[in-house]
């Protein structure tokens, strides 16, 4: 991990782990929903979030009031698992800091199993016509479908990538 005063103020600023963290936190809280809160999400898939929701290229393609399958919009979109294997990898250490900071805050924690979930929390409201927005808003919209997607395998398969 880059330390702070080594970060460029770009990568300071977006990859910051309070930033990171409410993406992968409202990614966490709408799988949940959709589960039902009966199930928690796999630790392996919080990996994917960060590279899916940061990249400019694939959230502009994820449209919120979509009620497609992740499988229908990949087969759609299937330029966007181009380079994510690399993106997956350089993210890493983000998600890492992200979910220690999450962590730290007592705003996600690990049930029995192994699994992540979001204690009761209720997100700020905010503009999706923002960056800010659009970038939670397709966070969530990436949370329900992680729950409708399959086993955690099938998920990182059809993005190209090994669990």
């Amino acid at each position: 991990m880059i330390p702070w005063k080594d970060r460029t103020e770009e990568i300071a600023n977006l990859l910051n782990p309070a930033f990171c963290g409410e993406v992968i936190r409202r990614c966490i809280s709408s799988y949940q929903n959709k589960k039902g809160g009966e199930i928690n999400i796999e630790y392996e898939l919080i990996f994917l979030i960060l590279p899916i929701v940061l990249h400019n290229k694939t959230r502009s393609k994820i449209n919120p009031r979509s009620r497609k399958q992740l499988h229908t919009w990949l087969q759609e979109n299937q330029e966007v698992r181009i380079g994510f294997s690399n993106r997956v990898n350089q993210l890493i250490p983000y998600t890492k800091e992200a979910m220690s900071f999450l962590l730290i805050h007592g705003a996600i924690q690990f049930d029995d199993s192994g699994r992540v979930y979001v204690p009761k929390y209720t997100p700020t409201k905010i503009d999706i016509n923002t960056e800010i927005g659009s970038t939670y808003k397709s966070a969530e919209v990436l949370g329900r479908w992680f729950a409708n997607g399959g086993t955690t395998t099938t998920i990182f398969t059809m993005w190209g990538v090994k669990p």
